[in-house]
């Protein structure tokens, strides 16, 4: 008896957090879809594409779906273009997993994403301070480059920092669970 009382408690508890995480899940959605429609004139296909792109993000690694959007929604903030968004979440996961790994939150990825964000306004130290460092002509991308040409720097520099972390953590035994 004592045993199906606890498993059933155990099958309560398990209910109750995928409830919220859904809930999560559905009010990061909402919150990405406002701003990519307010700075970048998104249409529901360019929503789409990035949600995808998260998806296949989370089946890559450790990041899960809500921590992703959560991020990708405050990297928006900063952007005017859909593809500069689709180069950084990459770049943005692998920081995340680098810095907390599989226990990365949403206010984790958020605050990477502002950091990002700051840099990609040629503020590069907000990034130094977690390790990521430039080059002089990094440095001068960020500052002067067209957004374009500022995100696919921001996600060289920090693959080169950082690697593949989310992918490789993925594939470990923990990662996979």
């Amino acid at each position: 008896m004592f045993g199906g009382i606890f498993a059933l408690g155990s099958l309560t508890s398990i209910m109750t957090q995928a409830k919220d995480a859904a809930a999560d899940l559905g009010q990061a959605n909402l919150k990405l879809t406002v701003i990519m429609r307010q700075r970048m004139g998104a249409n529901s296909d360019m929503v789409v594409s990035i949600q995808n792109l998260i998806a296949a993000q989370q089946n890559l690694g450790v990041i899960s779906r809500s921590v992703q959007t959560a991020g990708a929604q405050q990297l928006a903030t900063f952007l005017t273009q859909k593809d500069s968004l689709m180069a950084l979440i990459p770049a943005m996961n692998n920081l995340a997993a680098q810095q907390h790994g599989a226990k990365a939150t949403g206010e984790d990825m958020v605050n990477i994403s502002n950091m990002m964000g700051r840099a990609l306004q040629g503020n590069e130290g907000a990034l130094t301070r977690c390790g990521i460092s430039f080059n002089s002509t990094q440095e001068q991308v960020l500052k002067f480059g067209t957004e374009a040409q500022r995100a696919a720097v921001m996600a060289e520099v920090i693959t080169q920092n950082v690697g593949n972390m989310n992918e490789e953590m993925g594939r470990t035994s923990g990662g996979q669970a």
